[in-house]
């Protein structure tokens, strides 16, 4: 008899397949097997335990949304083929099979599969701009649909000029809403073409990469100095767009919008929804009592203060410092006493509902520049209050808020404010703890999301560098109702200075100016204010801003007036630069600003400043005319160590390698080395002289105890001056703790790579450290080979480095 065979296929939450194999006698079982063939599941059945000439017409069993799929004669082992385009992408199929007869029912066979993704929607492009001549700043939006992961975006762009198209592969993160890139290496006077596309590994096959579709193509022309055009984003065209559609809708359907506004109404008094409109923050009052030209020169405490020239700036900073700073004391008293003669009110401050929402009871926010909350319905008026002021910058009303640290109490007004007046970079200027005593709490998330109020908080990334750390945070308004949700979530900043000591002003001025300067060229020109804060809000937050603004004046008007800026910016908040200490300070570090020039020099401008040897010059003779005073080298000078120095280029008191004392030992502490600060570490570097005979224990002991794992040897052993000051392998060296004996020696490139273990003598510890020593250094090698060393060093030590770098010279 001829076999017959009927699946029937049931189109459910879960695709349920039913394959029927009816005959006479008793049931047939039937297994089901699943292969994959050139992008369609072929559902495989398996022979029945019966000849399938024994089988019948079949009989169908009552299914919801059957779906009758004829099939061939049976081949040993027939497939049924479904159609691809008919299955849903990333979805959990069920196929079921079962055998029948007149009488009897066969026990059924099930599997499960899991069909294939699909490509990713369109990105949305939100931004093609001109970074430089030769780059564009390029960024995305995230695809709307897209299934299981989004792994790679592929940017393509081309010059107009070409027909084919030059492709970006960049991996991706789901979780990251806004995507934005430099696109390097383009032509000046030519119009490009960019546009993306995401990209996701196959579930099935992982190798296998599916393409989503691309975004709309962008134009724009690179021109010379392109970057100081303001141009709109992509963002905003397409809002002025949108924009002049509204308008044309509005006029021609007024008596609808009267309608509907009628009912917004109603339902603003008879509901509490809450929810933000994302638009600039109106004007609520003065900044200042009483506004005062701070440029030009006025008589103060019966002396006439004005701008300084640049050209005259270090020397009158100098008159200042004559006499134990005595012009500096003169000029912030000042300051203080004009300020404690303007009494602004603070109602909203000292209200019994908000003296807890102050960190200090003495910092208060002035009632004419203080920022307020919006209003939420049903809400008191003073609940609208936060510590915090609008702060003037130069030639830009408002530029800055300055706020305390939040308190646990304030998260949730802190992210509203900052949700609300639009910021992008958030500025803080103090640790968490100083000197044992809370001083800001933590005010983001550690790692993931946390909801402080209506804002949901998420830690996106951290970049660690040597004096900051700089956050990406995605907040995201849970309660925004008006606007579309895309718009419900935007991108922060947070530029968190971590090398301010626990107490007085930095060591050195140009950390604390460089990172002044890529914190505010960071915030967009159309985002809201900065937000600067420390603890109070006063003393490093006024310390910064005046800062900033007097960098900006210097480029703008070639002078500088700290002196009425600061006496500007009190009227706007209290007690800003807080102390005479942080006055000069600031003096001190825009002196060194002005002298040492821009020190962040971008990569495609370097040939131009290596062939300025003037300026390089001008650079060394800088770096090398500081003089320390004596009282910065206690340790260095003092006779029981002067044996261990080679010459007088010796530590300073507040950078030297400290090693484990010696107990009843004076001068057991003391190495010749220096600690150095890197790009991403504070305690990157530890420089130090070729090692004495008396000091070559000492030196391995400073490897051991910092963890020392890679040593740079600049200063070959000539067995005269400079002798080995390391264990050959057949000769170990010991001390009281330790043994060092050497593993392997080998050259490479004209340099040579030894490797030795430290090994405990009271423990099972043991640390591995591989030592790099070029002889060619400095004088008889290019600088080629002098780069490739470096480059070749810093890719074997971060293989396996935990502790700083040892740099030995001569």
């Amino acid at each position: 008899m001829k076999s017959r065979l009927l699946t029937t296929l049931t189109w459910l939450a879960l695709v349920q397949v039913l394959v029927v194999l009816v005959n006479h006698h008793g049931c047939a079982s039937a297994t089901v097997n699943l292969t994959e063939s050139n992008g369609s599941t072929p559902y495989v059945v398996s022979e029945p335990e019966i000849p399938y000439e024994e089988l019948e017409e079949p009989r169908v069993l009552p299914l919801q949304a059957a779906l009758p799929v004829s099939v061939k004669e049976p081949t040993p082992i027939p497939s049924i083929v479904t159609d691809a385009d008919s299955r849903k992408p990333y979805t959990d199929y069920k196929i079921i099979v079962a055998a029948f007869t007149k009488k009897f029912d066969g026990e059924p066979s099930e599997v499960s599969q899991r069909t294939d993704i699909s490509g990713p929607s369109a990105p949305k492009v939100v931004n093609l701009t001109c970074h430089s001549q030769h780059e564009l700043l390029f960024g995305w939006h995230i695809p709307q649909t897209y299934y299981n992961t989004i792994d790679y975006y592929i940017i393509s762009y081309r010059n107009l000029e070409h027909s084919e198209y030059k492709d970006i592969r960049l991996s991706a993160n789901a979780s990251i809403v806004e995507t934005s890139m430099i696109i390097p290496n383009l032509t000046t006077n030519s119009v490009y073409e960019v546009k993306v596309r995401a990209a996701s590994a196959s579930v099935i096959n992982p190798k296998q990469i599916i393409l989503g579709s691309y975004s709309e193509p962008k134009k724009i022309s690179l021109q010379l100095h392109c970057e100081k055009i303001p141009q709109p984003s992509q963002r905003q065209v397409y809002d002025d767009y949108n924009l002049a559609v509204l308008a044309g809708i509005v006029f021609s359907c007024f008596g609808l919008l009267l309608i509907v506004l009628s009912f917004l109404l109603w339902k603003k008094c008879f509901h509490a929804a809450y929810y933000y409109l994302d638009d600039p923050p109106a004007c609520q009052g003065g900044n200042t009592a009483g506004v005062i030209d701070w440029e030009a020169p006025c008589e103060v405490a019966g002396e006439v203060r004005g701008p300084i020239p640049v050209s005259e700036f270090a020397k009158h900073v100098a008159s200042l410092h004559v006499d134990g700073d005595i012009g500096f004391s003169k000029e912030y008293e000042a300051i203080q006493g004009e300020a404690l003669n303007d009494e602004y009110p603070s109602e909203h401050s000292q209200h019994p509902d908000n003296k807890g929402k102050n960190r200090y009871l003495n910092v208060i926010a002035y009632d004419h520049s203080r920022v307020h909350l919006r209003q939420v319905p049903g809400q008191k008026k003073h609940l609208d209050y936060i510590n915090a002021n609008y702060i003037d910058g130069y030639q830009r009303p408002r530029s800055f808020i300055g706020t305390q640290g939040p308190l646990p109490g304030t998260f949730d007004c802190f992210w509203r404010m900052i949700w609300e007046q639009r910021v992008a970079i958030i500025v803080m200027i103090t640790n968490l703890v100083e000197r044992g005593r809370r001083k800001c709490d933590m005010y983001w998330p550690k790692d993931g999301a946390e909801m402080y109020g209506v804002i949901q908080v998420r830690l996106i990334r951290e970049d660690v560098m040597a004096t900051y750390t700089v956050r990406t945070l995605q907040i995201k308004h849970t309660k925004l109702k008006k606007k579309k949700a895309s718009q419900s979530e935007k991108l922060v900043y947070q530029y968190h200075y971590t090398n301010w000591p626990d107490h007085g002003t930095p060591d050195h001025p140009l950390p604390v100016i460089n990172f002044v300067k890529k914190s505010t060229a960071a915030n967009p020109a159309d985002a809201g204010p900065i937000v600067v804060h420390c603890s109070a809000g006063v003393g490093r937050t006024g310390t910064y801003i005046v800062l900033d603004a007097m960098l900006k004046q210097i480029e703008a008007k070639g002078m500088l007036n700290v002196f009425g800026f600061l006496r500007y910016i009190r009227a706007q908040r209290n007690y800003l630069v807080q102390t005479e200490e942080q006055y000069i300070f600031i003096h001190d570090a825009l002196v060194e600003a002005i002298d040492s020039g821009e020190t962040n020099i971008k990569m495609d401008a370097i040939g131009g400043l290596v062939n300025n040897i003037d300026f390089i010059d001008s650079q060394y003779k800088l770096i090398t005319s500081y003089q320390p005073k004596e009282i910065n080298l206690t340790s260095a000078l003092k006779a029981v160590n002067a044996i261990k120095n080679r010459s007088s280029l010796v530590p300073l008191e507040g950078s030297r390698v400290h090693l484990t004392p010696k107990p009843g030992v004076e001068g057991s502490d003391y190495i010749n080395a220096t600690w150095l600060h890197g790009f991403r570490r504070l305690r990157d570097f530890i420089v130090t002289q070729h090692p004495l005979i008396e000091t070559f224990k000492d030196f391995w002991q400073m490897v051991w105890d910092h963890n020392a794992q890679t040593v740079v040897l600049l200063s070959s052993a000539d067995n005269m001056s400079f002798l080995q000051f390391w264990p050959n392998d057949s000769e170990p060296m010991e001390s009281d703790y330790y043994r060092i004996r050497m593993v392997s020696e080998t050259s490479e490139n004209n340099y040579i790579v030894r490797n030795f273990v430290i090994e405990s003598i009271q423990d099972d510890y043991e640390l591995s450290v591989r030592m790099f020593e070029n002889p060619m250094w400095p004088d008889m090698a290019n600088p080629r080979s002098i780069y490739d060393f470096a480059v070749r060093v810093h890719e074997r030590c971060t293989q396996y480095r935990n502790g700083p770098i040892v740099v030995v010279d001569r």
